[in-house]
């Protein structure tokens, strides 16, 4: 039986995406957008929840989508899922799912340009 890993998602970016290096020489540029969701309290009233998505481009196209990538724009992601393992600053193994950016299409607020990375 095969498996399906995609995941659509869109949101506004928490924060200033972040370009860095990895040891080989490759561009990551990595990204956190926040999604809501409609929720029902126990008083019956409608409320917003966020969920907090890691985001991680990879290559030519990390460094290119840097400096579009700005706190409160609007980003469509498509992609899929990764696990990452690691060891924190303080020695405990910690683990977190991140997309892997295949496609992304996003929209300043300020500008209200609206651009495509495939």
């Amino acid at each position: 039986m095969s498996t399906i890993n995609s995941v659509a998602i869109s949101g506004n970016l928490v924060d200033n995406a972040v370009l860095r290096s990895t040891k080989n020489g490759t561009m990551v540029l990595n990204f956190t957008v926040a999604v809501t969701e409609r929720v029902k309290g126990a008083d019956g009233a409608f409320a917003e929840r966020p969920s907090y998505i890691d985001c991680a481009v990879f290559g030519r196209r990390a460094d290119a989508l840097s400096r579009y990538l700005t706190k409160g724009t609007l980003a469509m992601v498509q992609g899929h899922l990764r696990q990452l393992t690691y060891t924190d600053r303080q020695g405990q193994r910690r683990s977190k799912v991140e997309v892997m950016v295949e496609e992304i299409d996003w929209r300043t607020r300020r500008q209200g340009d609206a651009a495509t990375a495939a």
